[in-house]
């Protein structure tokens, strides 16, 4: 048997292994010895495995017939019905595994939403409810001969992917309960026009809103749609798709991603008229939502992504997936979800705390900054206003940044953020510094030989002297040029060259080093830039 073939062998028995324990037998979550020093978000990140995603995702990719034949379709169309009856069947049982969890079904003209509900816990007032959801319903519109009756559209990625986290997502969270409602949501019809979200924010706004529910009116607070994970080999990127209102989502999930120490690359769009994915029908319902993405423009090439050729294909298979990434965000919209719920909007919720130790005066341009924090939730901490990103250690609750400053009186403000605000602490240093270069020119550079070059410079004090020495590219010297000070400020000296050695001849074309000196206080300080001459 030739190598290539058990290969082949090799992955068609994982793969249908794989589909047997999706089908057939639940995952359970094995009873762990909690670890005082781990918050629960830390013991949630361990639960996600990317062999179980990929499980998930290979069973929607297949998507197998009902009865005993277990014929797969390889397509979720919206068009084809026995399809369709299939994988909401599988969706429903997935959602099942959990007994907390009350499943449904919901049928909109012929599109099919399966949603699951954790409920509040029993003595919340709450009326407030977070929804995670992805729709499910595949094409391959790519393909010009595709007939959505007949032809193939697995969508292992688009959204296998985002379907498979959020089922992983509803079991582990379900294991808890929390003073709000989630909210789980497959969505059909995704790829028609987005008919499936849009009808249900429809039905939402008249119901949940309208104050028909009792104790008092639902009130859908935070939105995450999740939407092709899983393309991208290049980094682990993943983009977040939000608008202004919904700001506050993204700002808690980039703030998880630093805290947990994820690993993911953030890029954050927030644009009002993206409209990729079903985000866009809870905005059009006057309701904060994001959409976590691989990339919002899948089809074509941007920083840390390659197209994905395989968008909207019947090459969209799970062999495609990066199954690593799609952990990390699953990981992602897990701690982000439980932090928000057992902290941000919980009625005993306390700010957060910062302090800042810094010198009252330095002679480091570059400082090294330290703090402490105090919080129970997670925050990031950013010093201005050079925007410096700190170093967290939650064990002992410090921080450290080291910042740039200029000469004089710096005031720093360190902000520890937290989703729905921040709070600050300020405080000021003096750089003392007996010299500090503020500017250096050489213009023009490249000059021409037959030209004039000027240099100037300028200090934060009183300048003496200024004296340039010209070496050629061999090492030698050519050139002597003092300087003389501006009429009006001390600080600033210049002079000029006129491409002529110290006997009155022109120079070669070439590159040449400037080696400019000052005297200031009676220290000399010196700074060297390269000169290009071309004829």
């Amino acid at each position: 048997m030739s190598r290539q073939l058990r290969r082949s062998l090799h992955a068609s028995l994982k793969r249908h292994v794989i589909l047997l324990l999706v089908v057939f037998f639940p995952f359970p979550i094995m009873a762990e010895k909690g670890n005082p020093s781990l918050s629960r978000g830390d013991e949630l990140l361990r639960f996600v495995q990317s062999d179980a995603l990929e499980a998930q995702v290979i069973a929607l990719q297949e998507n197998f017939s009902s009865g005993h034949n277990l014929r797969p379709h390889r397509t979720r169309s919206a068009h084809h019905r026995e399809a369709t009856d299939d994988v909401v069947h599988y969706i429903m049982r997935q959602f099942r595994r959990s007994p907390r969890l009350k499943v449904s079904e919901q049928v909109f003209g012929g599109i099919r939403n399966v949603t699951a509900v954790l409920p509040a816990l029993s003595t919340s007032s709450s009326n407030r409810v977070f929804i995670i959801c992805a729709h499910y319903d595949t094409q391959a519109v790519r393909e010009p001969n595709w007939n959505p009756l007949i032809s193939t559209a697995p969508g292992a990625n688009d959204n296998g992917t985002g379907v498979a986290a959020m089922l992983e997502i509803s079991y582990l969270l379900s294991r808890y309960e929390y003073e709000h409602e989630i909210r789980f949501i497959a969505f059909g019809g995704e790829e028609l026009g987005f008919l499936g979200s849009r009808s249900y924010v429809r039905e939402a706004s008249t119901t949940d809103e309208s104050g028909e529910t009792e104790p008092g009116p639902k009130r859908i607070v935070g939105v995450f749609n999740l939407d092709m994970l899983g393309f991208n080999w290049k980094t682990d990127l993943v983009e977040i798709v939000t608008n202004n209102d919904s700001a506050w989502i993204s700002r808690a999930l980039i703030i998880a991603n630093t805290w947990y120490n994820i690993g993911l690359k953030i890029r954050r769009t927030q644009d009002e008229f993206v409209d990729i994915s079903s985000h866009k029908s809870f905005w059009d319902g006057g309701y904060d939502a994001v959409t976590l993405t691989e990339s919002s423009t899948p089809w074509r090439d941007s920083q840390n992504y390659d197209t994905n050729p395989f968008y909207h294909t019947s090459d969209d298979t799970a062999d495609k997936v990066n199954f690593g990434l799609v952990r990390k965000v699953t990981q992602l919209v897990l701690v982000t979800m439980d932090s928000l719920l057992t902290s941000m909007f919980h009625p005993t919720r306390q700010m957060p705390q910062v302090t800042l130790e810094v010198p009252t005066t330095t002679k480091e341009s570059k400082l090294e900054i330290k703090g402490t924090f105090l919080s129970d939730f997670p925050i990031d901490v950013i010093v201005y206003p050079s925007r410096t990103l700190a170093v967290l250690d939650r064990e002992t609750q410090t921080y450290t940044a080291t910042v740039p400053l200029h000469p004089g009186e710096n005031t720093l403000l360190v902000t520890a953020r937290y989703p729905l605000g921040a709070v600050s602490v300020e405080k000021s240093v003096i750089l003392t510094q007996a010299f500090a270069w503020e500017d250096v020119i050489v213009f023009p550079n490249p000059a021409r030989s037959d030209g004039l070059t000027e240099f100037r410079v300028a200090a934060n004090v009183d300048i003496t002297d200024l004296q340039i020495l010209i070496y050629d590219s061999g090492g030698n010297l050519i050139k002597r040029i003092e300087g003389v000070a501006d009429r009006l400020d001390p600080r600033i000296w210049r002079t000029w060259w006129n491409q002529q050695t110290s006997y009155g001849l022109a120079v070669s074309p070439g590159i040449y080093v400037c080696y400019i000196s000052v005297i200031s206080k009676g220290e000399t300080y010196t700074y060297l830039e390269k000169l290009a001459i071309f004829r």
